[in-house]
């Protein structure tokens, strides 16, 4: 019995420190804790929008907008965001990147937001992802469509990437794809 070695397998030893770490939450590791750190932010939730809604990009800018408040408003009426409100802020990026820059310096020094949410083109990406995340207390939803390989703390890209895209080799990817999935042969869109 004395000789009776276990072998300490990787299942085994995680499971043990699974069971120690719990320990350690549930006795000493609680008196550390407060309870009153775990919503430690108080009131509204301060969302920037950072979009084109003049210059070349106007267009699709102003329906960002747009769209922001609509959802804003609905889950304000609802209660906020985890018993929260949001405040939204919108910058005009003005399809123009030496403007978005202050303006964005605006929404992180002055207006204090805990989220920025913009950027049509990659450019005003690339123009304003510094000046957002370089404190490290910002984060950053880019939600177009982009090119990948982004990997930057506090950046989140949420739009698909070119591989992501049907048939991304020619221009007529997506039509064949359509057409296979229907099973038809000719399709309105060509």
């Amino acid at each position: 019995m004395l000789n009776d070695h276990r072998q300490l397998s990787r299942r085994r030893f995680l499971g043990n420190f699974a069971f120690v770490s719990a320990a350690i939450a549930a006795g000493p590791g609680s008196w550390v804790i407060r309870p009153d750190w775990a919503n430690a932010a108080e009131g509204p939730i301060r969302i920037g929008i950072a979009t084109d809604l003049t210059g070349a990009l106007g267009f699709a800018g102003n329906t960002d907008a747009n769209v922001a408040r609509m959802v804003a408003s609905e889950i304000n009426e609802n209660g906020g965001l985890l018993g929260r409100p949001i405040d939204l802020l919108i910058e005009d990026t003005a399809s123009n990147e030496s403007v978005a820059v202050g303006n964005v310096r605006k929404l992180i020094q002055r207006d204090k937001v805990d989220l920025v949410l913009g950027g049509i083109a990659s450019s005003m990406r690339n123009a304003i992802k510094d000046i957002i995340i370089s404190r490290g207390k910002t984060l950053y939803i880019y939600p177009q469509a982009y090119e990948g390989r982004e990997c930057t703390p506090y950046l989140f890209c949420t739009g698909p990437v070119p591989a992501q895209n049907c048939g991304v080799e020619d221009d007529t990817g997506c039509l064949r794809c359509v057409q296979s999935y229907r099973g038809a042969a000719r399709s309105h869109f060509a």
